[in-house]
């Protein structure tokens, strides 16, 4: 995690997890027009303690292409420096698609 104020870090962090999260939803299945994430976000100590976590909630892959999702992510990564991880912290993110979770439950469309 890069250090509070080192503003090229924070946008180099904040660059990778929007393309992560990009290249997670590009292959995603939408069944039913289901295209929908649920994203959550925590921060870990060097010790592995979560010291902080948040969820941007459940939002269209869109948001990822946009200003606001490089606001979020950002938003977080400033509550994770405010929570005060110091060296050796992770953000560890998750990333649930909602299509994907109809499809393994072999939820059918409604009639």
């Amino acid at each position: 995690m890069p250090a509070r104020g080192d503003d090229d870090a924070t946008g180099t962090v904040v660059a990778q997890i929007l393309e992560w999260m990009r290249e997670s939803v590009a292959g995603m299945r939408r069944p039913y027009g289901l295209d929908h994430v649920a994203v959550a976000f925590a921060c870990r100590n060097a010790d592995g303690k979560v010291i902080c976590s948040n969820a941007i909630g459940v939002v269209r892959p869109g948001v990822f292409y946009s200003d606001e999702g490089a606001r979020r992510v950002g938003e977080f990564l400033v509550d994770a420096w405010h929570a005060g991880p110091g060296e050796g912290a992770r953000i560890i993110g998750a990333l649930l698609c909602l299509g994907e979770v109809a499809h393994e439950l072999g939820i059918s469309q409604a009639a």
